[in-house]
């Protein structure tokens, strides 16, 4: 299993399956300025950080709205849509038996931190984790900053933490912490962005589950 001791998991994509449900939004949005429409397969080769820019991408105009605007529409629409959302399969088992092989696990995400915790207690995972840090505000700007502050909280040495997460910012974030990454193409980028940070890229979390116990 390793030397690893702490696992800090991203929340959107990692955990939480919710790809779909936020393709759909961005899509209505998209419908609604009448620009081109938005395909998973798109939307995973476009999404990233920070989030204007992915907005930019699709061909929103701040000249013309805020960005606070649609960032405000999106996050309306997002929660409208959050309880068809599920766990990410095989979540729940995967975390309970790193508690059981005595692992601690937080949860460290781009997402309201208000809203991050109304997620993870609809769920009711928050036993597992010893704390969760999102940001405060809805505009997905990075979570860098907030994950330099926790390694340093944190009373393990940065070899003996793992940061598991599905997106090139996850990879930026853990290399800004000093601590080892893999990530999961079953979340918001393809399997191909992924691999351009030259970490294990895994399909599901089990596959994660045999490098540990395998």
């Amino acid at each position: 299993m390793g030397n690893y001791k702490h696992i800090i998991w991203d929340w959107n994509g990692t955990l939480l399956d919710d790809v779909n449900e936020c393709v759909a939004v961005v899509s209505g949005m998209l419908q609604r300025r009448r620009l081109p429409e938005l395909t998973i397969e798109r939307y995973k080769e476009n999404v990233g950080f920070p989030v204007i820019d992915f907005y930019r991408r699709l061909g929103f105009d701040f000249t013309k709205e805020s960005y606070e605007k649609v960032a405000d529409e999106y996050m309306k629409g997002y929660v409208r849509c959050l309880p068809q959302c599920r766990l990410r399969q095989g979540a729940e088992t995967f975390i309970r038996s790193l508690t059981d092989a005595g692992l601690t696990h937080s949860v460290l995400s781009a997402y309201h931190q208000r809203r991050l915790e109304e997620a993870v207690a609809h769920f009711q995972i928050e036993q597992w984790f010893i704390k969760l840090i999102g940001l405060n505000d809805y505009y997905a700007h990075s979570k860098v900053e907030n994950g330099r502050k926790w390694i340093d909280e944190l009373p393990y040495k940065k070899q003996e933490v793992l940061f598991v997460g599905d997106m090139l910012h996850d990879y930026e974030t853990a290399c800004a912490m000093g601590v080892d990454c893999v990530l999961l193409s079953c979340g918001h980028q393809s399997r191909e962005k992924l691999r351009e940070c030259g970490v294990p890229v895994f399909d599901s979390i089990k596959e994660i589950e045999n490098l540990l116990f395998g």
